[in-house]
């Protein structure tokens, strides 16, 4: 009976019917009940009003420890109050775990009746003792020896088997003890025999020995009689009650086994196995309706759980997680106690239903939570379905109409022929058509009349083939004006796979073509002149040279421009720039294309293959469109153009390439006196490249400082002293040797290298003024300072004079040679600058003066001290009056003025004594000693070399 389910079922305090049904098949149970493993009774067969706790009860304890049958001992049982021996079995579900203990309960006076039906011999007594040897049963029966231990009455023997003793009144009585049940750890109970013997011994006197022999037969016989009765009485009862719960618990057909049984207990027997019969239909019956119902559960979609009222989860089938143990470990708090609230109150409806979130393998799923409340208990049926994706399809739909109608794109509904079906307020918005005027009508009728049959026929037919089509469109709004659309047109399929409504989606690009257009003019034309611009030149370019066409350019930059932009202003600059352009535009029907390309540079593209005599017309042209005076406000200018002819794929069959050359040829036309025009040739090339390895040796030289500094002294004519020197670069390249100053030095001016050339020059300069002051030697040394190093904002001869208060020298041991270009172009930057070294201490000289304007303006300007007669007047002095009046003229002029006069180039005696003649006050030159290195000079002057 332990074995089966049915002891589980206890609901409530109620036994199970099985428990009942026991106690009616053996009668003489007093009580059969189900205890928990704290020694709670959860139920019994005969009901109780309170609670029992038999935690206390050692064979409770046994059978719980040892997880097998256990006999108890003398006691009063709390469920019925009365004496009795009680019986425990473990109950175990069916993955072998105990749950229970069955109880059994027997009354003390139906054991002593069992022991009356027993047959003795006259004045025979019985017994029946616990584990503890207290007296549970006894023959003839007295209530009083209950619990007494039999000790008291009995001998004290421990051990089964029989002794002689004799009684307290004197009798000899033969004495058996025997264990009812054996081979149970878990206490037991013994039956305890005495008989007496004193009138066998008697009658038998001489035949003791054989008597007692007998006797003692006759009394295991007896014994045995009295086993086998109990056994027939009691133990087969209970063993063929026990075999048919076994086969009742396992669900198989109960059959009782009624040989040998009296009439009571075959109707017993005939009725349990009725009993069993129909509850066992019944299972079947359920189990099969509860297959069906776990069989529809788990098709469904959905998650079942059983709770009780305090929320716990008696049953469930949850995929998603682990098995909840509480309602908690699913809902939110204020979800769960709001249910439960519900619960506990009987308060719920047939059906309620409530939505909750929670995480789902990280995610945050939503579920539909639907409650129904068991009548017949406190619990409640909750189904649970994930409806994550339908409200995520909700939001979708939210958002896509939310979208439709307040997306600043226009979109429409048609069927499968363009007829419209829906329109958003974009598309009124757009269109100026409202909702009601074209409805059921076709979209034919924003046509624009722009585009031909054949452009919608082509798409059409894509729209049919592929489902979809995306493009630009001029469309006509209801007011008549054009607009342009960019349009794309989706179809949408039902399940036979065909086309049931279109739907079109446009944007309004009027405004963003306008502002293309803008920007690409702005990118591709000059904003001042409205000519093409550099990048629209090279685009043009690119184009023609790709597609093999020959062409030639005219690169055309104005002379003097800057002049222009620097005295009268940027105004009158630009306004030029733009009258320029409108003259080169004259020229427009005989050029592909015009453009400024930036400043004052403008190129002519001439297309097809151009001989070179029309060239020269067109170049001539220019020259003569330009010539006119051009008026500005009440400003008149002139200007005139050099230019720069190169043709492709000659002289380039590139952009760059061409350009180049063109500009190449425009810097010759620059160099042979402006207001002309050349034309490119291999020369030029040749000539550019080797600029561009100088160039490129120039820097290495600067920084790998392969520049020496040379220096010539200056004589004083009338004493020949050497009194002064001038400091000459030289540069000497690791492979080429010495480089002249005069290769070198003009590219630098143009790359502004000049500026750390020229403070390499001072520093030297300082550093061998600092040596000839050690050796008490006052020689001012003369430094060539070109004129970027006056108007360049970088310069640093401004900080020159700092670095000369550093080393302790004074800037009237240094004099600053330039020449007259410093000042036919002087910025006000130069002016400044000059001054401000004049104030500084310098001493200023005129190099080359004679071979430029020789204007008196500069050497005022210049606060000069010194000017220096150039060699070529020299040379001839002495066989050409000329040359000899033109130097004593630069002499007496210069005197006074109030200046100095140095003659350089000096080579011969008689050119010494001539100068000397006309007043020179200083002489420089090969006569009087070559440019040395520094080491050379320092020895000359330390060594006071003079000229005899």
């Amino acid at each position: 009976m332990a074995k089966h389910d049915e002891l589980l079922k206890a609901i409530n305090g109620q036994c199970s019917s099985l428990l009942t049904h026991a106690s009616l098949i053996t009668p003489n149970i007093a009580n059969i009940g189900l205890i928990v493993q704290n020694g709670d009774v959860l139920c019994t067969v005969k009901n109780i009003n309170q609670s029992i706790n038999i935690k206390d009860r050692r064979y409770f304890q046994n059978a719980l420890n040892t997880q097998q049958f256990a006999i108890g001992q003398f006691q009063v049982d709390r469920s019925i109050n009365r004496l009795t021996v009680n019986f425990a079995m473990p109950v175990f579900d069916r993955h072998g775990n105990l749950t229970h203990i069955l109880a059994v309960a027997k009354l003390l006076e139906q054991w002593s009746q069992s022991l009356n039906q027993l047959t003795l011999p006259a004045n025979s007594q019985a017994i029946i003792t616990d584990a503890d040897n207290n007296i549970v049963a006894n023959y003839p029966f007295d209530y009083a020896q209950l619990g007494q231990l039999a000790n008291e009455h009995w001998p004290n023997m421990h051990f089964q088997g029989v002794l002689q003793f004799e009684a307290p009144t004197g009798e000899r009585r033969i004495y058996l003890r025997q264990h009812i049940v054996e081979n149970n750890s878990n206490s037991q109970l013994s039956l305890h025999l005495s008989i007496p013997f004193e009138h066998a011994i008697d009658a038998a006197n001489r035949k003791v020995s054989l008597i007692f022999t007998l006797f003692i037969a006759a009394l295991l016989l007896m014994f045995w009689q009295a086993r086998k009765q109990l056994n027939k009485l009691l133990l087969q009862p209970l063993k063929s009650l026990q075999n048919a719960l076994d086969a009742f618990a396992k669900g198989n057909k109960t059959c009782f086994q009624q040989t040998g049984l009296s009439p009571e207990f075959k109707s017993i027997a005939s009725n349990f196995e009725n009993m069993a019969t129909q509850r066992l239909t019944a299972e079947n019956a359920l189990a099969h309706k509860h297959a069906e119902l776990a069989s529809l559960i788990q098709a469904l979609p959905d998650t079942y759980l059983r709770i009780d009222n305090e929320g716990k989860v008696l049953a469930s089938n949850v995929t998603f997680s682990s098995p909840p143990k509480h309602i908690l470990d699913l809902l939110p708090q204020q979800s769960c106690d709001q249910l439960l609230n519900t619960l506990q109150n009987h308060s719920l409806s047939d059906t309620n239903q409530f939505e909750f979130t929670t995480q789902v393998d990280g995610n945050l799923h939503t579920f539909e939570a639907r409650t129904n409340l068991l009548d017949t208990h406190q619990q409640a049926i909750i189904v649970l379905r994930d409806i994550t994706a339908r409200k995520q399809q909700e939001e979708a739909m939210k958002l896509a109409a939310m979208v439709y109608k307040n997306s600043s794109e226009g979109m429409t509904i048609t069927d499968a022929n363009g007829i419209i079906l829906d329109v958003n307020p974009s598309f009124e918005k757009v269109t100026g058509y409202s909702k009601a005027e074209v409805l059921g009508k076709n979209t034919a009728l924003l046509g624009s009349g722009k585009h031909t049959k054949q452009f919608y026929d082509d798409m059409w037919q894509q729209i049919q083939s592929k489902g979809a089509w995306q493009g630009e469109i001029i469309s006509k709004r209801k007011n008549g004006e054009l607009f342009t659309e960019w349009l794309t047109i989706n179809s949408v399929y039902d399940k036979t796979g065909q086309a049931y409504q279109r739907i079109a989606i446009f944007t309004d690009i009027s405004e963003k073509k306008r502002q293309d257009e803008l920007i690409w003019r702005r990118t591709h034309f000059d904003q001042l002149t409205e000519l093409a611009n550099r990048l629209e030149l090279k685009r043009h370019l690119k184009q023609q040279l790709s597609d093999g066409h020959s062409l030639a350019i005219l690169l055309l930059d104005l002379d003097h421009f800057k002049d222009i932009n620097d005295s009268l202003g940027h105004y009158h600059g630009d306004k030029l720039l733009c009258e320029v352009a409108n003259r080169l535009n004259q020229l427009a029907g005989k050029c592909s294309l015009i453009s400024r390309i930036g400043g004052d540079e403008f190129v002519l593209v001439i297309s097809g293959q151009v001989e070179h005599q029309k060239l020269l017309q067109i170049s001539e042209q220019i020259l003569t469109i330009l010539k006119p005076a051009i008026f500005i406000d009440e400003e008149t200018c002139h200007i005139s153009a050099s230019i720069g002819i190169a043709t492709a794929p000659k002289d380039g069959n590139t952009s760059g390439l061409l350009l180049k050359a063109a500009d190449q040829a425009m810097y010759l036309a620059k160099q042979q006196g402006r207001n002309g025009f050349a034309f490119f040739d291999a020369q030029m090339r040749e000539a550019t490249e080797q600029r561009m390895l100088l160039l490129k040796d120039l820097r290495i030289a600067i920084q790998k400082q392969q520049f020496e500094l040379y220096f010539q002294p200056i004589v004083e004519t009338s004493s020949r002293k050497a009194v002064k020197a001038e400091g000459l670069i030289r540069w000497r390249h690791p492979d080429k040797g010495i480089i002249s100053p005069a290769v070198f030095i003009p590219l630098a001016e143009e790359t502004q290298l000049i500026l750390e050339i020229g403070e390499f020059i001072f520093a030297s300069a300082c550093r061998i003024q600092k040596k000839l002051l050690s050796a008490n030697q006052q020689v001012q040394l003369s430094i060539n300072v070109s004129p970027i190093q006056f108007s360049s904002k970088h310069s640093r001869l401004v900080d020159w004079k700092t670095h000369l208060d550093e080393l302790s020298l004074n800037a009237e041991q240094f004099v600053i040679e330039s020449t007259e270009g410093l000042m036919m172009n002087a910025q006000q930057r130069t002016q400044s600058r000059l001054s401000q070294l004049s104030k500084q201490g310098f001493a200023l000289a005129l190099d080359d003066f004679g071979t430029g304007y020789s204007s008196l303006a500069y050497l005022k300007q210049m606060d000069t001290d010194f000017i220096k007669i150039d060699k070529r007047f020299v040379d001839g002095i002495a066989e050409n009056e000329d040359d000899l009046a033109l130097c004593e003229a630069m002499i007496m002029m210069a005197h006074q003025l109030g200046l100095k006069v140095i003659a350089e180039g000096i080579e011969t005696e008689a050119q010494h004594l001539q100068l000397l003649a006309a007043g020179c006050d200083y002489g420089q030159g090969y006569y009087y000693a070559k440019p040395m290195p520094e080491t050379a000079f320092l020895d000359f002057m330390l060594n006071k070399h003079r000229h005899s």
